[in-house]
């Protein structure tokens, strides 16, 4: 029998988990992050198992993992081939052919699916229901689907919060970085984090990021790692690595006291010197578009040195077809006139 509920899939009390998988060996975030946690040797034997080529769409490694519960079965079930990659409705049905037929193998009495393909996958609910409604009414055992919702995001973000994590000088500084760009009217995201870290990394601060060019300006993945390591104690917005680039993450002012006070008192004044550069440098840049402008045009003349202003253009337009639309040649002479200012008196080269 199908049971369609709403909630955390992994607080189910089902014989048997489904986690949605790629077949590259990550569990960077969403539900499968979850899984990655709870589930160490799920995810140790599912790593092992695509290092080897042998998970395929179509395929499912099933895997009996002891817990302080009694044992659980974790299914692992491919809905892409790449984590960078959208969900496949063929490998979605592939997938339900093979776990009917698991079910009936590992005599599974009770298993809990996620909504197979959706969110990160980017597939269509209102077809994948039916799909799993298909395949999956005539198993003897009671099936659980969890539906697309909020709740879950709302349940870690309540787990998330009791957690406490240490401040580092690098944390600190992109924290208060984050507040402190609040206060100038607009919302924290990871679009934001990213900007920010990129220009106090150029202002001298040596945070070991490999920023690249990404569709909304340099990019580092390094960032949203910090941020999900913040997550909880200092903000919110991460629980499973999901944020979209402007989805606003919330701070935690609660908590500005104490990051105000690390930054005074850990912080090397060359430190606090850079943050305050950093303040300066994008005060009237604080918008979307100016931000990545400004962070796009910096990248640009860094890699390849002064360039004329009509020459920079030309590459923003190259760059996407997001900054080819909305970039114009005097947002990148506004941009170029303010970095060569701050070069002037700042540890910006």
């Amino acid at each position: 029998m199908i049971h369609f509920l709403t909630g955390d899939l992994l607080s189910s009390n089902a014989q048997a988990l489904v986690n949605t998988v790629n077949t590259v060996g990550v569990m960077g975030k969403g539900i499968a992050l979850q899984f990655r946690e709870h589930f160490p040797l799920n995810f140790k034997l599912y790593k092992k198992s695509c290092d080897n080529h042998k998970l395929q769409p179509g395929t499912l490694l099933v895997v009996h993992e002891p817990t302080l519960d009694g044992e659980r079965i974790i299914i692992n079930f491919p809905t892409k081939t790449d984590w960078k990659h959208k969900s496949s409705y063929a490998y979605i049905e592939s997938g339900l052919k093979e776990l009917v037929r698991v079910i009936d193998e590992e005599r599974i009495t009770s298993i809990a699916i996620p909504p197979l393909g959706c969110g990160n996958g980017g597939l269509k609910w209102e077809k994948v229901r039916p799909m799993m409604e298909s395949y999956l009414n005539g198993v003897s055992s009671d099936v659980y689907i969890y539906e697309p919702n909020e709740a879950v995001k709302q349940v870690l973000q309540q787990q998330q919060v009791k957690k406490h994590t240490h401040l580092t000088p690098a944390r600190a500084m992109l924290l208060y970085a984050l507040f402190s760009y609040e206060k100038m009217g607009e919302h924290a995201s990871l679009f934001v984090a990213n900007k920010l870290a990129y220009f106090l990394q150029r202002l001298g601060e040596n945070l070991r990021l490999n920023f690249v060019a990404h569709h909304y300006g340099p990019y580092a993945t390094e960032v949203g790692h910090v941020l999900y390591k913040l997550n909880g104690s200092y903000m919110t917005g991460m629980e499973q690595k999901e944020a979209k680039a402007f989805e606003p993450l919330h701070l935690r002012y609660d908590k500005y006291d104490e990051v105000r006070t690390f930054v005074e008192s850990n912080l090397k004044s060359e430190q606090r010197q850079r943050l305050d550069d950093l303040l300066v440098l994008i005060s009237g840049f604080q918008s979307a578009l100016s931000l990545e402008v400004l962070a796009s045009v910096d990248f640009i003349t860094d890699r390849e040195g002064p360039l004329p202003t009509e020459d920079v253009f030309k590459r923003l337009q190259n760059w996407s077809d997001r900054k080819k639309r909305l970039v114009k040649e005097r947002h990148v002479t506004v941009a170029l006139e303010q970095l060569n200012a701050y070069k002037q008196r700042t540890a910006f080269a």
